[in-house]
């Protein structure tokens, strides 16, 4: 045995030992995956290739088309934002305006109230004062009435009430000046 025969049984000698593999099988191997990545490229591969192309373009359309999506959701979500707070700031200037309406309507109710609760205490003031008056003349009338009977009594002669009436109530009057 040459040198190169010792060498290559020493070889596979130390590759069957190390790997559990026959060096004949692990060189039928290698030629069995290179023959097929032969097949595979001549036959296969432009397909696969094509395949895997179409992939990516279509992962990049749907990458672009969801940025988009997500941008048009984020505008949307802005516009929506904003027409919210407009409703907001809307909605309070309404409450403050009927809040607003609502005092003045209020304040002119009671303005009113006060205004005739005032116009009936001056009328009863009014009818008590025409009521007082009344009752004074009437008050006088009779006094009148009682003192001319008196003096008739006293003079036994009959005084007129008119004159009577008269000259009383010029006594009364000189006697409230006083």
């Amino acid at each position: 045995m040459s040198f190169i025969d010792r060498l290559v049984s020493g070889v596979e000698a130390a590759v069957e030992q190390a790997l559990g593999i026959n060096l004949l099988d692990m060189i039928v191997q290698i030629l069995a995956t290179i023959v097929l990545m032969i097949i595979v490229k001549k036959f296969f591969w432009g397909r696969i290739t094509e395949f895997l192309e179409k992939r990516r373009k279509f992962m990049e359309t749907e990458l672009t088309e969801a940025e988009q999506a997500n941008k048009d959701a984020l505008q949307l979500k802005e516009s929506r934002d904003a027409e919210l707070k407009e409703i907001r700031m809307k909605s309070k200037e309404y409450y403050e305006n009927a809040k607003s309406r609502g005092e003045d309507e209020k304040n002119r109710i009671i303005n009113q109230a006060k205004k005739e609760a005032d116009t009936i205490v001056s009328n009863g003031h009014k009818e008590v004062e025409h009521e007082v008056k009344k009752a004074k003349e009437d008050l006088e009338k009779e006094i009148v009435t009682i003192a001319s009977l008196m003096a008739e009594k006293v003079i036994n002669k009959k005084v007129d009430e008119k004159d009577f009436l008269d000259v009383t109530i010029k006594n009364i009057e000189s006697s409230e000046e006083l």
